[in-house]
């Protein structure tokens, strides 16, 4: 079982089958950044990936949107360019000879359109007649051959506007235009010299849509890098704004923490000092009392051995003793200004006295580069006495080993026993039954920025690591 209670502070919500080697909540390693620096640095690379990812669709956008564009238009200048050519130059030379497929005719019309028509960018010029036969190409081969008569040819046919696109050269009759590049093939409805409607079909290179998108990348680039460092230059006091707003509920949120321990101490302090000026004062007199009481008692000689009633009052003395050491320890533990006094070393090892006053061996180990903040010493001090406590009250163990160091930018803090173990079922039915420790100290380490965890399998002992940034 592997529970991070820094997660979820709450004991009775950590699930019933968390184990060892779900690896979710893993405590940072050391030498790691704080997680509050973390944090900021997270949010950090997320805006400026935010920001990269806006700059690079707004220029996918730009690009595909500006492409598309110069196609258009790329096709509508095809368009009209073989506007021009099919009713100024094809069109008159279209005899019912050519048209028939006279040698001489169709000599004729070729000196024209190849002086006259197959000038850059066209590279293809077919006139096809109802059918689907193509009664002139350039190319020589095509006069003549029949095709199925469907597709672009027949709706030119019906549309009087004609048809541009970039073709894929899949045809049959485009097997002599697959040089390897694109182009843009344009249908014209055109009457013909002899009368005969007709369609004339170009094909035009390209470039001239990759020439477009050039020139429409030059004319909208300035304008689209001027919106893009707008942009930058509104999310850049828009981030400034809201870390500043980050940092001050920050700040606020210290104040905050910083004001409820203060009133924590306080209340700790009135509490302790009405503990020693009335319960401990108190029990002090009392077992006075009973010792008087007990030594000017004569023995009762009918009383069993111990039994007498001076016997009775001297263990009561004794056990009032023992009370009153336990308060004052409590009220050690109560006024902090006594504690701090102390090392850290001292604090832990007096946490141990009573296990090993029980015959539990707890041995420590301090290897600390410096004298750690206050409020890292109160944690790590109740870390430790929770951690002793439980394996008093529940671990049955013979060894509690406690292990303090810190790298220099953190703490961290490992009381590792042999006992029983534990189960989140152990968990969730002492917070049930109202023990808070761990809960309340998970809060304040998680508030502090550190992580607790407790790694435990029945049988096998728990581990308890705690570790907290230095600031």
């Amino acid at each position: 079982m592997l529970v991070t209670l820094t997660r979820d502070a709450d004991p009775a919500t950590v699930p019933d089958d968390a184990r060892a080697d779900d690896r979710s909540g893993v405590e940072a390693p050391p030498g790691a950044a704080p997680p509050r620096d973390m944090l900021r640095r997270a949010a950090r690379i997320q805006f400026f990936a935010a920001s990269v990812t806006v700059v690079l669709l707004i220029l996918v956008i730009g690009s595909l949107a500006l492409h598309r564009v110069a196609t258009r238009e790329a096709l509508d200048d095809a368009r009209v360019m073989t506007t021009a050519l099919a009713h100024g130059v094809i069109a008159p030379e279209l005899s019912s000879a050519v048209l028939s497929g006279n040698a001489d005719a169709l000599a004729g019309i070729d000196r024209v359109v190849r002086q006259r028509v197959l000038l850059d960018p066209v590279v293809r010029v077919k006139v096809w007649r109802r059918g689907g036969a193509i009664a002139y190409s350039d190319e020589r081969a095509l006069i003549g051959t029949q095709t199925t008569f469907n597709g672009a040819v027949r709706d030119a046919f019906a549309d009087s506007s004609g048809h541009a696109d970039v073709t894929d050269l899949s045809a049959d009759e485009n097997r002599f235009e697959r040089a390897g590049e694109r182009l843009v093939e344009v249908y014209l409805r055109v009457r013909a010299a002899s009368g005969e409607t007709v369609v004339v079909e170009l094909y035009q290179r390209a470039d001239s849509i990759d020439a477009e998108t050039r020139r429409l990348w030059g004319a909208f680039l300035p304008v689209l890098v001027v919106m893009l460092f707008a942009l930058a230059a509104i999310q850049v006091p828009l981030a400034i704004l809201h870390a500043r707003r980050a940092r001050q509920h920050e700040r606020e949120r210290e104040r905050l923490v910083r004001r409820a321990d203060d009133r924590v101490e306080a209340e700790r302090l009135r509490i302790a000092a009405e503990l020693h000026d009335g319960v401990v004062q108190d029990l002090v007199g009392v077992a006075y009392e009973l010792r008087a009481v007990a030594d000017e008692l004569p023995e009762d000689p009918h009383a069993p051995p111990g039994q007498g009633l001076g016997d009775i009052l001297r263990r009561s003395e004794q056990s009032c003793r023992m009370t009153v050491r336990a308060l004052r320890s409590l009220l050690v533990e109560l006024h902090p200004g006594e504690r701090r006094a102390e090392t850290l070393e001292a604090a832990i090892a007096r946490l141990a006295e009573p296990l090993r006053e029980r015959g539990v061996a707890v041995p420590i180990t301090v290897n600390m580069r410096r004298i750690p903040p206050v409020d890292v010493s109160e944690l790590v001090h109740r870390a430790v006495q929770e951690a002793l406590r439980n394996v008093d009250r529940h671990a049955g163990a013979r060894t509690a080993e406690v292990t303090l160091t810190d790298d220099g930018s953190a703490v961290r803090l490992a009381v590792h026993d042999d006992g029983r173990g534990m189960t989140t079922t152990d968990l969730q039915e002492q917070h049930a039954a109202g023990h808070m420790g761990l809960r309340l100290l998970a809060e304040g380490i998680a508030a502090r920025g550190g992580s607790l965890e407790i790694e435990s399998e029945p049988g096998t002992g728990t581990r308890l690591t705690l570790w907290l940034p230095w600031s």
